[in-house]
């Protein structure tokens, strides 16, 4: 209809031509009227998607992603800071306890269903979910950040070959002592951090150590054996079966030997971490050390904030020594992996990582943070001040580990319950270990 009624207003024979534009007497209006018509349809024959108004609004489509994380992770206030960033990104944060993540991701690259785009991952985690490769998204074939990153931490979110990338490194954890600076007085030890590090160089020296705060105080040096024998496996390399051979690495049964030799010596106040019994003794000085990964400040705090100032962190006796650390994977399920891969690498991206450690204690595993004037100077008032940074980066820094995809999940929980066992039911060592290596056998020939 258009169309014809330009036909017979713009070109009429019988007024020679262009009717409008050769009428003298014609209004500037009707021009204009004309001329923004004959547009309108040169547009439409052209390019009729561009030229008609969108119903859908795609101009400003904004991406969606879902990342789950547990509760104290640290990562929830630098996700709103990356929305408030990038308002073209909206990122749901589903919160899941620790021991129903990997549960609830397996599940769900099962049935396609309620599927994150990122989801936090601890080490062991990662190692249990290496066999599903084809589950995952190649973060290589987005970028290559290792430049940043601690080398052995970056190796540990690979593939055994190097070639496939699982997740971005979140944090680590290296361990520090934590200990009391009035229980140390009381039985005559240095108090000072440095001198403490000193003097506490090896685990005979703090064996002895704990000797004499109990004998001078009655106070137990250490909180619990679980702690003793995780700081002590992992000095080297953490590793639980031989690369070979996958036999039980020998240092796994030293560090049992060392945990039960404090308990048999009488150091051992045997209170699982973060516990109420745990909170209540660190309140009334019933331990004088605890072997601290940085991932526990929190614990401390939240559970014992009356104490404040009585602790104070050195570092920690033996090799260097790393328990645990997280990192974010994109499953293959993933709407959009690009983005999602966008947002991992922000927010472990060293800016992101020095922010962190500032604002919620996780420890970065990018070196260059480690020498800016915000992180040497951060103190922590309720460790006496200590410069924590300065103090887990001595240790990171240090610690050497090989790679590792062996899901040991199982054989540390049998370990652990079998030192629970043997500082609260009062089992005997020496049965309880035989018994760990029946079962272990068993699992490891598919018994």
């Amino acid at each position: 209809m258009l169309r014809k009624w330009l036909r017979c207003h713009l070109y009429c024979p019988r007024k020679g031509g262009l009717a409008l534009l050769n009428d003298r007497k014609g209004n500037q209006s009707s021009i204009w009227l004309i001329v923004c018509l004959v547009s309108f349809l040169f547009l439409t024959s052209c390019e009729p998607q561009a030229a008609l108004p969108s119903v859908n609004g795609n101009a400003s489509q904004v991406v969606k992603l879902r990342i789950w994380l547990w509760p104290g992770s640290g990562l929830e206030r630098l996700v709103k800071k990356y929305m408030a960033d990038h308002p073209g990104v909206d990122v749901e944060i589903v919160s899941f306890q620790f021991d129903d993540v990997l549960p609830g991701l397996m599940t769900s690259l099962a049935t396609k269903a309620d599927t994150p785009d990122l989801v936090l991952l601890e080490a062991s985690q990662l190692n249990q979910v290496k066999r599903f490769q084809n589950e995952f998204f190649n973060l290589y074939d987005y970028g290559d950040e290792r430049v940043h990153y601690l080398d052995w931490k970056w190796r540990q979110a690979e593939s055994k070959d190097g070639g496939f990338l699982f997740a971005m490194p979140v944090d680590i954890g290296p361990v520090a002592l934590a200990y009391r600076r009035d229980l140390f007085q009381m039985a005559g030890l240095p108090v000072e951090r440095e001198e403490v590090a000193d003097s506490l160089t090896n685990w005979e020296q703090l064996e002895q150590a704990g000797l004499e705060i109990k004998k001078k105080t009655g106070a137990y040096l250490i909180d619990n054996l679980a702690n003793v024998f995780m700081s002590y496996l992992n000095q080297f390399d953490g590793h639980y079966l031989t690369p070979m051979d996958h036999e039980l690495d020998p240092h796994v049964k030293e560090a049992w030997d060392q945990a039960i030799r404090f308990h048999k010596l009488g150091l051992n106040a045997g209170l699982p971490s973060q516990s109420s019994a745990w909170a209540s003794a660190a309140v009334n000085g019933k331990f004088a050390v605890v072997l601290a990964p940085s991932w526990l400040h929190g614990a401390f705090k939240k559970v014992a904030p009356s104490t404040a100032g009585v602790w104070d962190l050195a570092r920690a006796p033996g090799l260097p020594s790393n328990w645990s650390g997280t990192c974010l994977a994109v499953p293959r399920t993933s709407r959009n992996p690009h983005a999602a891969y966008e947002l991992a690498q922000w927010l472990t991206a060293p800016a992101q990582q020095l922010d962190s450690f500032i604002g919620s204690g996780n420890f970065p595993p990018t070196p260059e943070s480690y020498s800016t004037r915000e992180f040497l100077e951060v103190r922590d008032a309720f460790f006496h001040d200590a410069p924590v940074g300065q103090i887990y980066s001595y240790t990171a820094l240090r610690y050497k580990a090989a790679y590792n995809d062996f899901e040991y999940e199982g054989i540390e929980r049998m370990i652990k319950e079998g030192l629970r066992r043997v500082e609260s039911e009062g089992a005997d060592p020496e049965h309880t270990w035989e018994d760990i290596i029946r079962r272990f056998k068993q699992i490891n020939t598919g018994g």
